[in-house]
């Protein structure tokens, strides 16, 4: 099953103008991403599929390859973790929500700098991801309750860590923002920049139409959006795709405004599985998008 929703509020030009563009400096972030070893991730063109659907060209970006832990991820949290040591180097816990790749690139991260990680993941997870984070050293605390009450948690015991250490020792590395936490937030998504800048030299001269973008808090559709808007001349037309039992954005498009969901079925779209859309991202995605698209796991899994 697939429902499709138009967007009434679509507007690229209010989309470009907020605030989220002030700072704009994507090879700064590309550069650092070199200095930690990234190789750029294929571009792939998909020719029978494309026949199949009835379409010029199908391209899909491979992140099978990133630093060897199969998602994009790791761009944002890496950067984001740069820059708050950067600003504090006395930093020596990195916490976070996660219902996958996210955490498991704040734990690749830490590992990577010498630090400690401190994992909430919600309920419903399966083990293989628990597994997959534990392995990068992190400590993994699995909740009963759902992806945000677990951002909660780890915001409370970020706080209560700094309460009781001297040097802010705590950081939360969190991809959703909400009012009063926005700084780590946008420089995840200033960390995906490096993603879109491959993508932009792999195209060349190429057209794009339209670019469809998976959305979990919207982060990571939202940084694409906000690139491709700076830096490509004829930028394409932008659709979010979610699961229906984690369709926020779907359901925030649809009534005009940020509205949360609440679902006791978990879905199997790894990373996916949130209630809110970021308050950063709904900034850009509620006039970047043309429109939502809300699918069933079956559809995925058949893919």
């Amino acid at each position: 099953m697939i429902c499709v929703i138009e967007n009434k509020n679509f507007s690229l030009r209010d989309a470009k103008q907020t605030s989220y563009n002030s700072s704009w400096d994507p090879k700064e972030v590309a550069d650092f991403h070199e200095t930690i070893g990234n190789k750029e991730t294929p571009l792939v063109k998909l020719p029978g599929l494309a026949k199949h659907l009835g379409i010029g060209n199908l391209l899909l970006k491979d992140e099978s390859h990133r630093f060897g832990l199969n998602a994009f991820k790791v761009l944002g949290a890496s950067y984001a973790m740069y820059r708050q040591l950067e600003k504090n180097p006395q930093i020596k816990i990195f916490c976070t929500a996660t219902d996958g790749n996210h955490g498991r690139a704040v734990a690749w991260m830490a590992r990577k700098i010498g630090r400690k990680a401190l994992i909430y993941m919600p309920q419903g997870t399966v083990p293989a991801r628990v597994r997959a984070i534990e392995k990068e050293g992190a400590e993994v605390l699995l909740i009963d309750q759902g992806y945000d009450i677990a951002v909660k948690m780890a915001n409370a015991r970020v706080n209560d860590g700094n309460k009781t250490s001297e040097n802010r020792s705590w950081s939360l590395i969190q991809d959703t923002a909400w009012n009063g936490y926005e700084e780590v937030p946008l420089d995840i998504m200033r960390g995906y920049w490096t993603q879109a800048h491959e993508i932009t030299k792999q195209i060349g001269k190429e057209k794009i139409d339209i670019l469809l973008l998976q959305s979990g808090v919207g982060s990571w559709a939202a940084s694409v959006v906000i690139y491709i808007l700076k830096q490509w001349k004829n930028p394409p037309l932008f659709i979010g795709v979610e699961p229906h039992s984690a369709n926020c954005l779907f359901e925030s498009i649809k009534a005009g405004h940020r509205v949360s969901v609440e679902n006791d079925v978990t879905t199997t779209m790894a990373g996916l599985n949130c209630g809110s859309v970021s308050t950063l991202a709904w900034k850009i995605l509620k006039n970047g998008l043309i429109g939502s698209i809300s699918i069933s796991d079956k559809l995925s899994e058949e893919a």
